[in-house]
């Protein structure tokens, strides 16, 4: 007789796990995260930018624009005209010194280099060379958000430093939809998020800083001009509340800003059809099923009942 309440408890509990499935998606426990909402990139102005620049690092102070290039042998710190792309004033690196990421802490720049391990603090005015840090590890991307520097190094990690030492205080894991992201390289601070490019991609993304939860996936394809390699460069420019951005050899840079992409075409009146009658099918084996299982549990009442109904065991009857 136990044997046929077991039996009834397995069917009973396999009815309930059948109807109330657990619920998967986010939880309460921190398993759930953040999904990136996807924009496109909207041109709005562009000026001419030099070609000849292998640009990896963009940056505004005061209106006036500053920019990094690098490969060895031609790698400089250099002020531009936006108007016109032309070269005001640069300083060249050592031939075996290929120059990266920079940005501004007050009126001095810091600039990276890749695999050189060494940054470089100079006076705006003078591009005469204040400092210098030592650090492990490659140099890419580089911002200040007003209190630590923010520095990239290709991987999925954001190393903050300290503004004055270049000392390194503490790093942040980045996440793209619960994933990590590699190829952080150019950096930028807009509207209090980190903006980043992904390296040999036309995807930048928008990181909050607090999490490192990519809170913003753009989109910005269609913008590399012919001859022009990987879009590489993000400055924003404070004076004029305007984002510009380049690439890699690029005659061009655009003033940009950023949309959410039209929502896809409402599916086909076949898909529609073919969608409903699958439910239907779907709906028909969940009702075999249910029946099939009232069935047996009927069944086996009706053999308990005819049985004398639940009747205590014999003592010392295990079973």
């Amino acid at each position: 007789m136990l044997r046929g309440r077991r039996l009834l408890a397995v069917i009973c509990c396999a009815l309930f796990a059948f109807y109330f499935p657990p619920s998967i998606g986010a939880q309460g426990d921190g398993s759930a995260f953040v999904r990136a909402e996807s924009l496109v990139v909207v041109t709005h102005d562009n000026v001419s930018h030099d070609s000849g620049a292998y640009t990896q690092g963009l940056e505004f102070y005061n209106g006036r624009l500053f920019e990094s290039t690098g490969i060895y042998g031609n790698s400089s710190l250099r002020e531009v005209n936006l108007s016109t792309g032309e070269v005001i004033r640069s300083i060249e690196l050592s031939e075996d010194e290929f120059g990266e990421g920079l940005t501004f802490v007050g009126d001095q720049i810091i600039q990276l280099t890749w695999r050189e391990g060494v940054a470089y603090r100079y006076d705006v005015e003078t591009f005469e060379e204040v400092a210098n840090y030592s650090y492990s590890g490659e140099g890419w991307g580089l911002a200040f958000d007003g209190n630590q520097l923010i520095m990239s190094d290709g991987s999925d990690v954001l190393q903050f430093r300290n503004a004055t030492t270049f000392a390194l205080e503490s790093t942040l894991n980045v996440t793209l939809n619960n994933e990590s992201l590699n190829n952080l390289n150019e950096l930028e601070m807009y509207g209090g998020l980190l903006m980043a490019n992904v390296y040999q991609t036309d995807e930048i993304v928008a990181i909050d800083l607090a999490s490192g939860v990519v809170v913003w996936h753009i989109d910005a394809s269609g913008l590399q001009p012919q001859g022009g390699e990987v879009l590489n460069g993000i400055a924003f420019d404070s004076s004029t509340q305007s984002l510009w951005v380049t690439g890699k050899y690029w005659p061009v840079m655009y003033n940009i800003s950023f949309l959410e992409p039209e929502p896809s075409p409402e599916p086909e009146t076949n898909d529609e059809v073919e969608l409903v009658v699958s439910n239907e099918v779907e709906s028909v084996y969940v009702d075999i099923i249910l029946v099939t299982m009232i069935i047996l549990i009927v069944t086996l009442w009706a053999k308990k009942l005819k049985d004398g109904g639940y009747n205590p065991p014999i003592k010392g009857d295990s079973e």
